[in-house]
């Protein structure tokens, strides 16, 4: 009695360990794209929700839409329900462990389920995993300790049903589980000759899902069929997605690549392990692990009918698999000093994986998203006549959590980004009409597209990029439309870069500027012979007096588009490069210098001829008043 009571509160210890590391730092990283999705899906009518408004089950944004009633709208807030679902899962998975091979099995499979960096790391983000890992780990617990005994109640069998309606409508992977559930229970119910119990049950879950999917979800998955390329996956994306999923089971979502061999034998041991409890116990414990990955396997993958696989879909397989790992203690400790090892040996190696992954986790260095850093430098650094450009239009869920901009917004629809982009450049000239400086903010995929993108493609055209930074998951650029408009005079120059590449002339667009414009050069380079590798041009404004440098663009040419080892020789590339001008720079004259380097070593080709590697390219004049003839010119239009 003492040992159980000792037993007990270390499961109600491990329960406080997990509460603790999951609201650890629980604000820290910016809401993702997903996540935001799922509050702002949690902020829609139940009717839409459950009308189909996701490819997702319902239930967990119903759920969120509740527990931001209660609790608020901080990040910290809307991802407790997180916390609280992966708690209770420690909860639930000490019970089961109790049940199925008492105490000395409880504690480990609580302690393994506290410590996973995957339940973790799902635990500090606000999506369906963790509540549906914990309504899976509940139905599990409802059949072995209240389906298979000799007579369950009717109210057990209800229980059951909402449990299992539930799992399914957070997560459509809780199905694993389940269908090992109703197996067991099936089999147990025709061996009492009791089966209408059973029958009554799942019939009811498999009515009630059914008529919810086929009516509002089939068109999700008509679609995936219809885009994939076979309904299976090929044997070799089966097998090396296992080997991703298990490795990121155990070590976490950010686990190396590494670590995959050690993870499969862990995986192993762990298997072997659930032999060592009742026989009845053992087919279970492996037929929920071998179910809920075999689900998974057959249908997530690059050539499957869901499209990609993700460790995260593996979730669902944890609690059984720590109950498989606990097997050894599942009867008592043995005696034997040898054998006591072995017992823990499953155990403990899980939980060094468990530790590994929780020194990935809790880098705090690591962000997933920070769009909320991008749209506050917007906030900052937003001038009158300022606008905004967004491509792709999924970002419109983190700009509903993080904005508005109070700037005139444009979201360019994917779809018209991909079926129209001739309809885009007038759409975008016609918005850009009377404004001075857009912001473009690419997101997501629309990063992966070439930096000419029919947006940016319109955009260098009637302005210059003066600004560009990085936030993750999404890259933000400063378009001045009209600094970039101006006639100065062309002047030739013959400055040789490491005999590769000739700057052979360039256009200052004006002499006189004022804080925060943009000095903005015209350059145009010819490849003297083929470059021996892609080369970054840097621009920076230094004072004239002492030469300290006040702002700086680097980038390859054209931003990208015209990589110097694609040139050939006789080439001639002509760009427009702009260097913003900081709002608190003193009046004074300045130097803009240019040249070439190599990026990561930054290493710089010398000019030919002259011993250094920086070409002193225009002088101008920063003033706090311009006059009417030191203005930028504009050739901006109306459409």
């Amino acid at each position: 009695m003492a040992f159980n009571a000792w037993a007990r509160r270390l499961a109600l210890g491990l329960c406080g360990l997990a509460f603790a590391l999951g609201t650890f730092a629980l604000d820290a990283r910016a809401l993702w794209g997903d996540e935001a999705f799922s509050v702002w899906a949690s902020k829609q009518s139940a009717l839409a929700l459950i009308g189909g408004l996701d490819a997702q089950p319902p239930l967990y944004h119903l759920a969120l839409g509740l527990a931001r009633a209660l609790w608020g709208e901080t990040v910290f807030a809307v991802r407790f329900l997180s916390v609280i679902c992966a708690v209770l899962l420690v909860a639930v998975g000490a019970r089961l462990g109790w049940r199925i091979g008492g105490p000395c099995a409880a504690m480990p499979v609580a302690g393994l389920l506290a410590l996973s960096p995957l339940l973790l790391y799902y635990a500090q983000e606000a999506r369906m995993y963790a509540p549906g890992a914990l309504l899976a780990g509940a139905a599990m617990l409802v059949v072995r300790e209240r389906l298979l005994t000799a007579r369950p109640s009717v109210l057990s069998w209800a229980g059951y049903a909402v449990l299992a309606l539930s799992a399914l409508l957070t997560h459509y992977y809780t199905a694993g589980v389940l269908l090992i559930n109703g197996l067991a229970t099936g089999i147990a119910a025709l061996r009492r000759r009791r089966l209408w119990a059973w029958l009554i049950t799942h019939a009811a879950i498999a009515a009630l899902f059914l008529a919810w999917f086929l009516g509002l979800q089939s068109r999700y998955v008509a679609r995936s069929a219809a885009g994939a390329g076979r309904i299976v996956p090929s044997v070799e994306d089966i097998a090396l997605n296992f080997g991703v999923g298990i490795n990121g089971l155990l070590f976490g979502m950010r686990a190396s690549e590494s670590t995959t061999p050690i993870a499969l034998g862990l995986f192993g041991l762990a298997v072997l392990s659930a032999l060592r409890y009742r026989r009845g116990d053992a087919l279970l414990i492996v037929g929920w692990v071998a179910a809920s990955l075999s689900l998974v396997s057959l249908t997530a993958a690059r050539s499957g009918i869901v499209g990609d696989f993700n460790p995260r879909y593996y979730l669902f397989a944890l609690l059984p698999l720590t109950l498989a790992a606990a097997g050894w203690l599942g009867r008592g400790t043995p005696r034997a000093a040898w054998l006591r090892v072995v017992a823990a040996l499953p155990g403990l190696a899980m939980a060094g994986a468990a530790a590994v992954g929780l020194g990935q986790l809790f880098d705090l260095s690591w962000q997933k998203s920070r769009y909320d850093a991008l749209v506050a430098t917007i906030r900052a650094r937003a001038q009158a006549g300022d606008a905004v450009v967004m491509v792709n239009s999924d970002q419109f869920a983190l700009l509903d959590y993080y904005g508005p901009l109070e700037l005139p917004t444009w979201i360019v629809g994917n779809d018209l980004l991909s079926k129209a982009p001739d309809e885009v450049k007038q759409m975008l000239i016609r918005f850009a009409a009377d404004k001075r400086r857009i912001w473009l903010v690419n997101y997501g995929w629309a990063m992966l597209l070439g930096p000419r993108s029919p947006v940016e493609e319109a955009l260098a055209a009637r302005g210059a990029r003066v600004a560009a930074e990085g936030f993750q998951d999404a890259a933000l650029a400063l378009y001045d439309l009209q600094v970039a408009a101006g006639e100065g005079p062309f002047e030739a120059h013959s400055v040789r870069f490491g005999g590769q590449i000739t700057l052979i002339g360039l256009r200052s667009r004006a002499q006189h500027y004022a804080p925060g414009q943009a000095v903005t050069l015209d350059l145009v380079w010819r490849a003297e012979r083929k470059p021996e590798a892609d080369y970054t041009v840097f621009m920076h404004l230094r004072r004239a007096d002492d030469g300290a440098q006040i702002a700086a663009l680097d980038s390859p040419p054209q931003h990208g588009t015209a990589p110097t080892s694609g040139w050939s020789p006789g080439q001639v590339i002509t760009e427009t490069r702009a260097v913003p001008i900081p709002p608190d720079a003193l009046a004074g004259e300045y130097h803009v210098v240019i040249g070439l380097y190599q990026y990561p070593s930054f290493e710089r080709l010398a000019i030919d001829g002259q011993g250094t590697t920086e070409y002193l390219a225009a002088r101008v004049r920063v003033t706090h008043r311009l006059g009417s003839q030191d203005r930028p010119r504009s050739n901006a239009h109306t459409p």
